[in-house]
């Protein structure tokens, strides 16, 4: 066994008798590492990615598998390993929280489902799959969890008097992740307000979700339209509302709030790839429906006897000359 090896199978048992399964990445060969974007929803579940690049059978009594924060302090999230109870060793916060399957392992898969997503999830992780054996590395997956999280649909109040020189609204959204960007249009021009008009006040709430308030205080004319739009940058997501002051014949000043509907695009990373998934699958139905069924229309168009081969074949020419 090589003093690297050595060096190794002593960290690991300092690791199991501190009760904590972590592997220390200098021991890992970093050509094999992939790395992978991953996307989950604040309260959902989500199936963080750890799959063999190349080898797509393994003998689970000789292998061990880890799952651990990639940051200090290491944490272990799940492990793997034959014959040992490895519930031990998970960090409290991921207790009953995350699986893996043998069935997949064993194909090379050793993607982790997690369940109930927090926002402290959001973190860089690594799994970790070694030669028992030898304790030498065979691969290691990076996955980097964003958590996000909706926001409420804005809303926006405006008073319904001001004096003749300066007109204030307020936009307010609530209970989402992460941080979120606030931007205001003046709807006339479709321009954007200069950030110094605006005054932006953040919240967070005992789960870390953000609720912000925005205050835009802007000089008065007689037709005002604005729109409140809150980002969120994980979702790559817009919510807008509306918000104008009209001139009434009467003079009077009428408020209107016009909300419209989110924009919102799927994230890079796994999602778009069960996107495609699924968009492939349609086709490939598509395709074979209409194979199937212009099979069909050349049976019915056409009758062929059963081959028989060539001696078949040569008894039927001969029964149709004889007749």
């Amino acid at each position: 066994m090589t003093s690297k090896s050595i060096g190794f199978f002593l960290f690991l048992l300092g690791c199991l008798r501190a009760a904590e399964v972590t592997i220390d990445p200098l021991f890992l060969d970093t050509e094999s590492t992939i790395m992978e974007e991953i996307y989950g929803m604040v309260g959902g579940d989500v199936d963080l990615s750890c799959i063999s690049p190349g080898k797509k059978h393994f003998d689970l009594n000789k292998i061990s598998v880890y799952w651990q924060t990639k940051n200090e302090p290491l944490k272990t999230i799940n492990a793997y390993i034959p014959g040992d109870d490895t519930s031990q060793y998970i960090d409290s916060k991921y207790q009953n929280r995350t699986s893996l399957k043998l069935e997949k392992m064993e194909r090379g898969d050793f993607s982790l489902h997690l369940s109930n997503i927090t926002i402290r999830d959001e973190l860089e992780l690594e799994c970790i799959v070694v030669n028992k054996s030898s304790i030498d590395p065979l691969f290691r997956s990076t996955v980097n969890l964003r958590v996000a999280a909706n926001y409420s649909i804005p809303v926006v109040e405006a008073p319904k008097k001001t004096n003749d020189t300066e007109v204030t609204f307020t936009c307010t959204s609530h209970n989402g992740f992460p941080k979120p960007k606030i931007y205001w249009v003046n709807k006339t021009d479709n321009s954007l307000l200069n950030q110094s008009l605006q005054n932006d006040t953040f919240t967070i709430n005992e789960k870390g979700l953000y609720s912000v308030s925005s205050v835009l205080k802007i000089s008065w004319t007689p037709n005002i339209r604005v729109e409140c739009c809150i980002e969120n940058v994980n979702l790559q997501q817009n919510l807008t509302v509306q918000s104008s002051f009209l001139l009434s014949p009467d003079g009077n000043r009428d408020h209107h709030i016009i909300t419209t509907t989110p924009n919102q695009s799927i994230p890079s990373g796994k999602t778009s790839t069960i996107t495609l998934f699924i968009i492939f699958g349609i086709i490939l139905v598509i395709l074979v429906v209409v194979v199937i069924s212009v099979r069909k229309l050349c049976k019915n168009k056409h009758h062929y006897g059963e081959y028989t081969g060539p001696q078949g074949n040569r008894q039927m020419a001969e029964t149709t000359d004889y007749i």
